[in-house]
C-alpha cells in the first residue's frame, strides 16, 4: 500500500519547475519506484496486491491545485496500467481516492479558516453522510483490497469520500 503525498496552494503562475517535481517526485515517483522495487517478491510469492492511495482531486479540482491534482491522477492511471501489465503475474493492482480524511493537517487547515466553526459546518454539508472521513474508513477499503474477497478486483480506482464526489451543489 503505497500512501505518499502532500499538498499545497498554488497558482500556475506562480508556480516553478522545482515545485512541479517536488509534487511529483513525492507524489508519483515514489509509489512508482516502491512498486518496482518489490515486484520480484511479489512475483516469487505468485502474486499479490498493489493499492495506491490517490485523491479525489484526481477525478476533479480545487481552486489552486493543479500540481496535486495532476500528481493524483497520474496515480490513478498508473494503478490501471499496473494492472494491465501485472495480471498475468497474479499481482492486481488499484486505487483509492480518499476524500477529507481527519488528520492533523486537515485539522489544522480548517482551523486556520476565517471563521472555522463555519467552516467545519459547510465541510459536513458537502458531504451527504454529515461527516468527514477517519483514516479507519480508508483502512476498511485498504484490507478488503488485500483480501482474497477482492481476487477478481484489479485497475480500479474506488472514490471513498462520504458522497462529496456525488453530490451536484446548488446554488441555494
Amino acid at each position: 500500500m503505497n500512501n505518499a503525498g502532500f499538498m499545497f496552494e498554488m497558482s500556475l503562475d506562480d508556480m516553478t519547475e522545482a515545485d512541479w517535481d517536488r509534487m511529483m517526485t513525492v507524489n508519483m515517483r515514489a509509489p512508482v519506484f516502491l512498486c518496482k522495487a518489490l515486484l520480484g517478491q511479489m512475483r516469487a510469492k505468485g502474486g499479490g496486491s498493489i493499492i495506491n492511495i490517490g485523491s479525489i482531486e484526481g477525478i476533479g479540482a480545487n481552486p489552486l491545485h493543479a500540481a496535486y491534482c495532476a500528481s493524483k491522477a497520474g496515480v490513478h492511471g498508473f494503478s490501471r496500467a499496473l494492472a494491465v501489465d501485472l495480471g498475468n503475474d497474479g499481482i492486481r493492482c488499484n486505487a483509492i481516492a480518499p476524500g477529507w480524511i481527519n488528520s492533523d493537517l486537515s485539522n489544522d487547515y480548517i482551523n486556520t479558516q476565517q471563521n472555522p466553526d463555519q467552516a467545519w459546518q459547510d465541510l459536513y454539508a458537502m458531504h451527504p453522510i454529515g461527516r468527514t472521513g477517519e483514516p479507519a474508513d480508508i483502512g476498511a477499503m485498504v484490507a478488503f483490497l488485500a483480501s482474497d474477497a477482492a481476487g477478481f478486483v484489479t485497475g480500479q480506482t474506488f472514490t471513498v469520500d462520504g458522497g462529496r464526489t456525488a453530490k451536484l451543489p446548488l446554488p441555494f
